[in-house]
């Protein structure tokens, strides 16, 4: 008797990436090591002077029911890396079962190390399951500026999100202790809610920390005010504590917040770098 055999195609595409950041002899950073797997690669460095610039590639450009992707970085002393993607990042439609779109991504700084997280934004497709953690771990003379950026729904393609959630989380620590937790959670009631994001559907999440001891945290507060001053929308600049300031970002137009989120670089990249910085030519093209 002839068996007719189904193949099961794989309901998903997990995939990682591993860097390695040293300071070389002359004082710039190198990409030492990498290791990946699956879809997620990662270009040859740019540079800022000291400052490396690194992209990070998924090539499928979004991120479908049952994917996981997990991304590490670290940043050996004195490394300097600007870390972002070539494009806005996609969290499609889940299937019926609802199974998740995940991303972790882990950093670790090492003394006297700079790391800023600057991704391009992520859209959240109607009826997407996304999780979205990071993990930072920091030594006591690093400094981390990390921004992450959410539109919900495709608004100019008149396709809202209606249904499906998104959850985020940002943990810090510190000389492995627990300095910061932050998590989010938002769905379309959310999204509509006066009490929640009020119908505006690009929200932007950033935090810079600096150095123990640092104490520039009202002058950084009053440079990242300024900075965002031409928001058409909200936005929020707190410091918590001393070196450890939290940005908020909302607005109905991602445009505006993309916008705002380079200027926001450019103020703070120059208090971190101590001079001018540029902005990374891929936000460009």
């Amino acid at each position: 008797m002839n068996q007719c055999l189904i193949h099961e195609p794989n309901q998903s595409w997990p995939a990682s990436l591993g860097c390695e950041f040293h300071q070389t002899s002359t004082g710039s950073t190198a990409l030492a090591k990498v290791r990946h797997s699956g879809p997620l690669r990662v270009q040859k460095l740019f540079h800022d002077q000291d400052l490396a610039h690194c992209y990070v590639l998924h090539p499928p450009g979004g991120m479908v029911s049952g994917d996981d992707l997990d991304c590490r970085f670290h940043l050996h002393p004195n490394a300097r890396v600007l870390i972002t993607t070539p494009a806005s990042g996609k969290l499609y439609r889940s299937r019926s079962n609802g199974s998740l779109q995940t991303m972790t991504t882990t950093i670790e700084v090492d003394d006297s190390g700079m790391c800023a997280y600057l991704p391009q934004d992520t859209i959240v497709f109607d009826g997407a399951n996304g999780v979205l953690e990071t993990k930072v771990f920091l030594s006591s003379s690093a400094s981390y500026f990390g921004w992450e950026h959410t539109i919900l729904g495709r608004p100019a393609g008149a396709l809202p999100f209606t249904v499906g959630h998104l959850s985020q989380s940002l943990t810090i620590y510190r000389d492995r202790q627990l300095l910061y937790r932050d998590r989010l959670r938002i769905d379309a009631e959310v999204l509509r809610s006066e009490t929640g994001l009020g119908g505006m559907t690009s929200l932007a999440s950033g935090l810079l920390i600096l150095p123990v001891g640092a104490q520039q945290s009202d002058e950084l507060v009053a440079s990242c005010r300024l900075s965002l001053g031409d928001l058409q929308g909200i936005s929020g600049v707190t410091a918590i504590r001393d070196g450890l300031i939290s940005i908020r970002l909302l607005s109905s137009r991602a445009e505006d917040t993309r916008t705002a989120l380079e200027q926001l670089w450019s103020a703070v990249g120059e208090f971190l770098m101590a001079r001018k910085v540029e902005t990374p030519r891929i936000w460009r093209t």
